[in-house]
């Protein structure tokens, strides 16, 4: 699991001692899911993904959120954390490490969309050419279309 890459998080990893840039936010995303993984505050299920974090931490204390966060942006539990910082941090949304882009889940393939060719003959059935795949996550719904990349 971890948090979608968005504004939200790009605020909250400007907090950061050491700035990262935009090819960090990866890892901040996943390394700051997993510590509240850890810590018990959000389950690593698929009934998350797709969620704000501020539903997935179910009843835990803000004390105890802010101390988590602050001990991974500052190094230190008893740092206060800004509003503008903690509000970001409620917007976020745990995602999957799948590859759907609205829950993170994984694809399931659903159906193949083409068309034959006017190759065959009496003996011959005509070829299948597919155009594109169709996707659909189990999760959440979403529907995608790839194209056939031979």
């Amino acid at each position: 699991m971890k948090f979608k890459i968005d504004h939200n998080l790009r605020e909250i990893a400007n907090e950061l001692r050491t700035r990262p840039a935009d090819i960090m936010l990866p890892l901040v995303s996943k390394e700051l899911c997993r510590r509240f993984i850890d810590a018990g505050m959000i389950e690593d299920t698929p009934d998350n993904y797709g969620e704000s974090v501020l539903i997935a931490t179910g009843p835990n204390y803000v004390k105890d959120i802010c101390q988590l966060l602050a001990e991974y942006l500052y190094n230190e539990k008893t740092h206060p954390i800004n509003a503008d910082v903690f509000d970001a941090f409620c917007r976020l949304t745990v995602i999957g490490d799948g590859d759907c882009p609205n829950c993170g889940g994984e694809l399931k393939l659903k159906d193949t969309i083409g068309h034959e060719l006017n190759d065959g003959d009496y003996f011959t059935p005509p070829s299948y050419v597919v155009d594109y795949y169709e996707y659909e996550c189990p999760i959440c719904g979403e529907t995608i279309k790839s194209k056939n990349e031979l």
